[in-house]
């Protein structure tokens, strides 16, 4: 019975262990997993940005009459905040959610697709996230902690001009009147589904079948970070982008960090439209930080972390 068990899964199979059946296109090729999730993450970050450049581009000829006029640019963008977040989600999914589900068949035995992912409901996955939002809430000022380190690295000029215009297109876009409903879903709700996806699903369980559990977490919370193209933030991004990882290995399931990623990106939706002021503090040297506040926030974080470590999987893949 065991032996039937084992070929009924290759999921659980040893390296060696693969019959001609039941590998992967990857494996039966020869490919590297580590190597399929990073062409696959290079493209899908180059397609997003690119499409939605190009689009963007072609729209500004046609809403200001100058589109090389930053600010024009940036009060077009919120004046059709409609249009710009349809493009955003769009580009979401077609590339980050079904791109990788689609890459996914290259990777993954036809039939454990989803388990590949970890795309599924265990009966302790309501309990995974309710922690998960716990965890997500008391890292916040260890994440505003490590933002205040990030302003200490050097970043390039252009680079810095670049964040900045960034920054003031997204600060524009929470402004806006009945901003909340649209901020939680394309802000919130969408990322939380296709980023997972594609990170937290993909790229990671590629990690940890080529590196081992504990380099998938770590390379691709940073992966996460630098996909976001925000060099100014890279450590907190990192930061949240291991988390969501260890999350993730620890319930076997890539739901409880998707509840994680909502609440993240959601609750700074709800904040900046209730105390739209928190969008003009920029965190710089010169800031000063709660620091009990972050020390509180440091122990608590580790102690869950810790706690969580217990509940880790028996078998690893």
């Amino acid at each position: 019975m065991q032996e039937q068990s084992e070929e009924m899964n290759p999921m659980n199979l040893g390296e060696n262990e693969f019959t001609p059946d039941n590998r992967s296109w990857t494996e039966r090729n020869g490919f590297a997993h580590w190597v399929m999730a990073f062409t696959w993450v290079i493209f899908a970050i180059i397609a997003f940005n690119v499409v939605g450049a190009v689009v963007g581009v072609i729209a500004a000829f046609f809403v200001v009459e100058d589109p090389t006029d930053i600010n024009a640019l940036l009060s077009a963008i919120t004046d059709n905040s409609n249009v710009f977040f349809l493009v955003n989600t769009s580009g979401q999914f077609l590339i980050f959610a079904l791109g990788t589900l689609l890459i996914l068949k290259l990777s993954a035995p036809k039939g454990f697709r989803m388990e590949f992912i970890r795309l599924k409901f265990r009966r302790d996955t309501l309990r995974y996230i309710l922690i998960a939002i716990v965890l997500t809430i008391s890292i916040y000022p260890t994440v505003l902690f490590l933002g205040w380190l990030n302003s200490f690295l050097p970043v390039p000029q252009w680079m810095a001009e670049l964040q900045q215009t960034m920054d003031e297109m997204i600060k524009k876009l929470l402004k806006t009147e009945n901003i909340l409903v649209l901020g939680l879903i394309h802000i919130g709700m969408v990322p939380a589904i296709c980023e997972e996806i594609m990170f937290r699903g993909y790229v990671q369980r590629s990690l940890e079948k080529s590196w081992g559990i504990w380099a998938s977490i770590f390379v691709s919370g940073f992966v996460f970070g630098a996909y976001h193209l925000q060099i100014t933030n890279i450590l907190p991004l990192a930061a949240l982008g291991i988390l969501f990882a260890y999350i993730t290995y620890i319930s076997d399931s890539i739901i409880p960090a998707m509840f994680a990623h909502f609440a993240n990106n959601g609750g700074q939706v709800v904040l900046s439209s209730f105390y739209p002021e928190m969008l003009d503090a920029d965190v710089s040297p010169e800031t000063q930080l709660p620091w009990l506040l972050i020390i509180f926030s440091i122990i608590v974080t580790a102690g869950l972390v810790y706690w969580l470590y217990q509940f880790r999987p028996k078998e690893e893949l």
